[in-house]
Order: structure tokens, then C-alpha cells, then sequence
């Protein structure tokens, strides 16, 4: 790998382990919060992960890869991407404290990601656009698994994070990472972060 690829490696790298170091620290207790906490039924819960996944498909293909084609700004459309849904998280947050109802505050949440998940939608297909574009076939594969990896190591760290601000190193009470927004915080913070290493990339 010349000098520029394993430039390009390191920033694709960084990028990857804070994109999965985030996920792991907000979704892997989101559940637990909607269900145990906010008290929704075990179907309803499944909808914080079905209807993001179904409208970021949807996006993917019918707006995003267009455009992404289209114009060849991979990186901007990432950076963009990861900012809108930064500041959209704690724009959540803020709107589900406004629900007394425990119930509404889940929807809340439920439809605020869904709406979310249009602008990760954009960040995801230049994501994997951006990739294609830097390496050739012969170099593809091994980078991508050295980006999935790596990234699996951000997740494990963010799991761990996640399980301490869940409930407040133990001195709150469960859910409280969510209630009182670190967790929406910390996540929003890290998107915002994760962009820096995307300016030492090339657009495509």
C-alpha cells in the first residue's frame, strides 16, 4: 500500500472505529430503555429498529446514491450527513423530555431516528461509495475487512462506555444515560468528531 492509500487508510480507519464506537454506545441499551423504562410493549420496542432501516433503504435508493453519482462529492455528502444527524440526536432528546406520557416519549424517539436515519442514509451509500472510489478491487476487500475489524473494536468500547453512562456509573437510576441526555449527547458529540478524519480525505 503506497504512502497516500495508508493516508487514506488511517482517516477511513478513524472514521469507521467512531462511527461504531457510537452505535454500540447508543443503540445498545436504547432498547432497554424504551422497553424497561419508558414501557413499551416488546413489538413496539422492535419498531426503533425497522422503521429506520426500512427509510434508510428507501433513501439510499431513491435520493442519496442518485445524487451521490450524480454530483461525486462523497466526503462532503458524508461530512454533511454525520453533522445533520449530530445536531438531529440531541434535537431528540430534547423533544422526547418534552412528553410526560412515558409512551409518547418512546414514539418520540422512535420517530425522531426514523427521521434521522435519512441524513445516515446520505453518510452510509458515500460511505461505501468512498471506499470503492480509493481502492481498486484487488485492494477492496482486505481494506474492508480491516475497516470491519477495527470498527468491531470501537463498538466493544462504546457497549462499555454505553453500559456506564446507562445509569450513571451506578449512582442513578436505569436510564438515566438517556433521561437526563448523556448518551444522546456523547453520540451526537462523537458524529461531529468523526467528521475531522474525513477532511484529510479525498472526495472520491
Amino acid at each position: 500500500m503506497s504512502a497516500a492509500p495508508l493516508r487514506y487508510f488511517i482517516g477511513l480507519t478513524t472514521f469507521e472505529m467512531l462511527a461504531m464506537f457510537r452505535r454500540g454506545l447508543f443503540y445498545a441499551f436504547l432498547s432497554i430503555y424504551l422497553r424497561h423504562y419508558l414501557g413499551l410493549s416488546v413489538t413496539e420496542t422492535t419498531l426503533f429498529a425497522t422503521l429506520p432501516m426500512i427509510v434508510n433503504v428507501l433513501a439510499q435508493t431513491l435520493i442519496w446514491g442518485t445524487i451521490s453519482d450524480r454530483l461525486q462529492l462523497r466526503r462532503t455528502l458524508i461530512i454533511v450527513g454525520e453533522i445533520l444527524a449530530g445536531c438531529g440526536t440531541v434535537a431528540v432528546w430534547y423533544v422526547h423530555r418534552r412528553f410526560a406520557d412515558p409512551l409518547a416519549a418512546g414514539y418520540a424517539i422512535i420517530a425522531g431516528l426514523t427521521a434521522i436515519e435519512i441524513f445516515w442514509s446520505m453518510s452510509n451509500i458515500s460511505w461505501s461509495a468512498l471506499v470503492s472510489d480509493i481502492y481498486d478491487a484487488q485492494q477492496r476487500s482486505r481494506v474492508q475487512g480491516w475497516l470491519a475489524s477495527l470498527g468491531g473494536v470501537g463498538r466493544m468500547v462504546g457497549v462499555w462506555i454505553g453500559g456506564l453512562l446507562y445509569d450513571g456509573l451506578g449512582l442513578k437510576a436505569e436510564g438515566w444515560g438517556f433521561f437526563a441526555g448523556p448518551l444522546f449527547f456523547v453520540a451526537a458529540g462523537v458524529m461531529l468528531i468523526s467528521t475531522l478524519p474525513l477532511f484529510f480525505l479525498p472526495e472520491g
